[in-house]
């Protein structure tokens, strides 16, 4: 298995477009699950952050690699797909990629 993670710093004006992100990810949760078959993902996670005053995103990915994520997603036919990468374009404002160091797993 690989890893992927980063950090997405959000512009200040985003707020209500994370949150409606956020929900349409999960009332769309059967695509969302069908797009990481595709893809080949085992876990995907996000999580809200604030540091300073300003908000951030933080994405934890792991899959049997991460070159084919990047390839299912760019090819995707799924809507939400599309609706994730319009919304990450118009919500970051820096976007940092993070280097794996320690990823443990029991099962």
């Amino acid at each position: 298995m690989e890893i992927a993670a980063g950090l997405i710093k959000v512009k200040p004006e985003s707020h209500e477009l994370v949150k409606t992100w956020a929900q349409t990810i999960r009332q769309s949760m059967e695509e969302a699950l069908l797009t990481l078959r595709d893809e080949g993902v085992q876990i995907e996670s996000w999580f809200e952050l604030e540091i300073d005053g300003s908000k951030y995103l933080l994405w934890y990915m792991r899959a049997e690699s991460i070159d084919r994520i990047w390839k299912a997603f760019a090819d995707s036919k799924h809507e939400i797909d599309h609706f994730h990468l319009e919304t990450m374009i118009a919500i970051t404002d820096e976007n940092f990629q993070a280097v794996p160091l320690v990823d443990l797993c029991a099962g």
